[in-house]
């Protein structure tokens, strides 16, 4: 009896030991396989500051049948994006910092029937909604120019090293060039505003196009 008795214990005790040893690796490789997870979620935030360092926000229309071309040089922005709960695009722009690289438009941009940077010298845009689409972002939100809010939308390309984005703006909704050419005879109604970001940590984020 004592004998059947040791042997019991025998083949019950390594049993015991091996099942405390499996449960304790299998929680192992949980926690493991959990804080993986969590890092590789936490890499895959983006939370961008950017500004116009090596970046730019450029805006492109036709006067009398020719392209013109402009970039704003004074800009900053944030950007949270998904997977973040709260995910935003907040950027401002200085208006007076518009450039064409020609002196006519560059002296008649500041005006009163222009950009009227005497009394709007800030454009805003805030987004309303961000949405995660395949590897990029679809993002609405509004764009204020001369004190004038205007819904907008567009594509957030999320590539490689930049984060791209185009649109056009109807320059006669903000009363852009009203007086001087309401029907748009002279400079196209439709201006494409262009983004380009160069993707980087939060704290050293410049950007590039927009």
């Amino acid at each position: 009896m004592l004998k059947t008795h040791f042997k019991f214990e025998s083949t019950t005790k390594p049993s015991t030991e091996k099942k405390s040893y499996y449960f304790s690796f299998t929680t192992l490789v949980m926690v493991l396989l959990v804080a993986g997870i969590d890092s590789a979620q936490a890499s895959s935030q983006e939370k961008l500051t950017v500004s116009a360092k090596g970046s730019q926000i450029t805006f492109a229309g036709e006067h009398v049948g020719m392209t013109f071309s402009g970039v704003f040089n004074k800009w900053d922005a944030e950007l949270i994006l998904p997977p973040e709960t709260s995910p935003k695009i907040i950027a401002t722009f200085d208006v007076a910092s518009a450039k064409t690289g020609d002196s006519t438009y560059d002296s008649t941009l500041p005006e009163g029937d222009w950009f009227d940077v005497e009394n709007h010298p800030t454009g805003v845009f805030k987004s309303s909604q961000i949405i995660a689409k395949d590897n990029d972002y679809q993002v609405t939100g509004t764009l204020t120019l001369r004190g004038i809010s205007q819904p907008v939308s567009f594509l957030l390309k999320n590539n490689s090293t930049t984060l791209t984005a185009s649109f056009s703006i109807d320059r006669l909704a903000y009363k852009i060039g009203m007086d001087s050419d309401p029907d748009a005879e002279w400079v196209s109604k439709e201006i494409k505003m262009t983004l380009t970001l160069l993707k980087e940590k939060k704290g050293d984020l410049k950007s590039t196009e927009i």
